[in-house]
């Protein structure tokens, strides 16, 4: 294609012949291409089949005058946008606005100036090409917006390839169109369809393909000419699918047509929109699939959690088994040597003849009474575990409480040791349980805590009333207690005092517990420690009932 050939055309109407080509010859020297011809109807012929970028059109013509040739212009969609400018004699106003309002561009009266008719046709045809831009580019950007609606519709990869490649075959004109595409989680697929037939996939070489358009920025054309063998076709033009510098594919177009920069650039931006709805519809697929996959992991999940959770359980339980059988073991090892042994003296003096003596005797007893002891305590656990029931009746705590201070207080004054007591103004001390048991808490309690006293210690026993609770704290000036002991206190036969069982604050526990009361601990080595027992309020009408009965 020669420079010639791209000029703009000009065509010349006018049935005066040397009037024609003195303005052909005009316009041949500043490089426009011309055509005259001296008759409306061959006029009208030429303007449909040539598109000129002008038309120069006399008025006084024999067989059809030119407003007749500027209606029929106007009329007919193939030439109603080309310009169109009058030139003749006929300069009356009433000429003027008559072929004006016929849609003239514009109406110059003979003779012409040259300068001025070369200034107003350039005029004419550069408005004309801007306004043809404009139209092109808002028909693509229309374009563009009705695919991008189309495309966003679709959110399954298999439907969307096949609305790419219609879209392509509508907005594009060509023989066939491709489409390569590879989305994460499916394996590469390509199609190819020739127009006026239905999709069909076949083989393509996606790295080659790749590779290709990857020394190209935006849409890359060939002609038969270039030898290109990357492509489904021997010409045509193709652009890669790309979001975010990630390849997803390419879309190409199966034409021996060389496409213009309007073309490219529509071409360009549908390959745009294809990757985004393809990323998205990527995007969608996995969310399906992490969907369906959720309520099975989390069943999944649970499950494992469950199992690790019974796991543990049972590693608690055998732990604590083993610690309370190590207990129960020590417990009852410790005093069951000495009667070992002195039950073997006793038989060795039996043998021999000599006296037993009654100090092995009292030890034998007193470690025998040691071991009753310890089977006791785990009897009364294991009768409470059971569900035996205990007498249950009204107490007043402060009393219980007094009870317990009056028969420990000889112990606390021999080593020194004060105790003070006071209740809470708005208390309401009355409890409902049984009288025995409470009283051995508070006396495991107060023993632990003067233990752990030395000579001018101080135990403070404060009660009080919290909402629907009455709660007694027994807070001593000790040694206190390390964090990490503090959840053991609790567990049977562990024990910090060099002669102690292990069993008392374990059983106390049990019997608050039993009570529907808890128990809590507050210590801090080297100041002390705290424990409160809190104890459900016995109300009005709970006390009336029972005295009811």
């Amino acid at each position: 294609m020669n420079a010639d050939s791209l000029a703009p055309l000009v065509l010349i109407v006018d049935d005066h012949h040397p009037a024609a080509d003195m303005i052909g010859r005009l316009f041949t020297s500043h490089n426009y291409r011309v055509l005259c011809v001296y008759h409306g109807r061959e006029a009208l012929e030429k303007a449909r089949t040539l598109q000129p970028a002008l038309v120069l059109l006399d008025v006084m013509m024999p067989d059809m005058n030119g407003f007749e040739v500027l209606r029929a212009l106007r009329a007919d969609p193939r030439t109603a946008h080309i310009p169109a400018i009058m030139v003749t004699a006929k300069d009356e106003p009433s000429d003027v606005e008559y072929g004006l309002g016929l849609g003239a561009d514009d109406y110059l009266s003979k003779p012409i100036e040259p300068r001025e008719l070369l200034a107003r046709s350039r005029s004419k045809m550069e408005s004309y090409q801007l306004k043809q831009v404009l139209q092109r580019r808002t028909r693509d950007l229309e374009a563009l917006l009705r695919v991008s609606e189309a495309l966003t519709t679709h959110l399954e990869i298999d439907d969307l390839e096949m609305l790419i490649l219609h879209l392509l075959l509508d907005l594009f004109p060509c023989q066939g169109v491709w489409i390569l595409c590879r989305s994460e989680g499916r394996p590469p697929s390509a199609f190819i369809c020739h127009r006026g037939e239905m999709p069909q996939p076949f083989e393509l070489d996606s790295p080659r393909i790749q590779r290709a358009l990857g020394a190209h920025e935006g849409p890359y054309q060939w002609t038969e000419q270039s030898g290109e063998t990357h492509f489904p076709s021997s010409s045509g033009m193709a652009a890669p699918l790309l979001y975010s510098s990630r390849w997803l594919g390419a879309v190409g177009l199966i034409s021996s047509q060389v496409y213009d920069e309007d073309a490219m650039r529509l071409f360009a931006g549908l390959a745009q929109q294809a990757a985004l709805a393809v990323r998205n519809a990527e995007l969608y697929t996995l969310e399906v699939r992490y969907a369906e996959t959720l309520e099975a992991t989390v069943e999944e999940r649970t499950q494992a959690l469950r199992s690790a959770q019974q796991l543990l359980i049972r590693s608690e339980k055998l732990a604590s088994i083993g610690r309370l059988a190590a207990g129960i073991a020590h417990e009852i090892n410790n005093p069951l040597l000495p009667i070992i042994i002195n039950l073997e003296l006793m038989v060795e003096d039996l043998q021999d003849g000599t006296q037993i003596e009654s100090q092995a005797v009292q030890e034998t007893l007193h470690s025998a009474r040691r071991i009753s002891r310890t089977v006791e305590r785990l009897l009364q656990f294991t009768r409470r575990r059971q569900g035996d029931t205990a007498d249950m009746q009204v107490l007043h705590i402060g009393s219980v409480i007094e009870n317990v201070k009056a028969l420990t207080q000889r112990f606390f004054q021999q080593d020194s040791i004060g105790v003070t007591m006071s209740t809470a103004p708005d208390a309401a001390p009355y409890v409902y349980g049984n009288k025995d048991q409470l009283e051995q808490v508070f006396l495991n309690v107060m023993l632990n805590a003067k233990a752990a006293m030395s000579p001018g210690g101080l135990l403070t026993i404060t009660i009080s009333q919290t909402g629907t609770e009455v709660c007694v704290a027994f807070q001593d000036t000790g040694t206190g207690i390390p964090a990490e002991m503090l959840e053991k206190i609790f567990e049977p036969f562990y024990t910090t005092k060099d002669n102690g069982s292990g069993l008392g604050l374990f059983i106390s526990h049990e019997i608050i517990h039993n009570h529907n009361g808890r128990i809590d601990v507050q210590s801090e080595v080297g100041k002390g420690t705290t424990i409160t027992l809190c104890l459900p309020v016995m109300t009005e009408a709970e006390e009336a009932e029972i005295e009811s009965e």
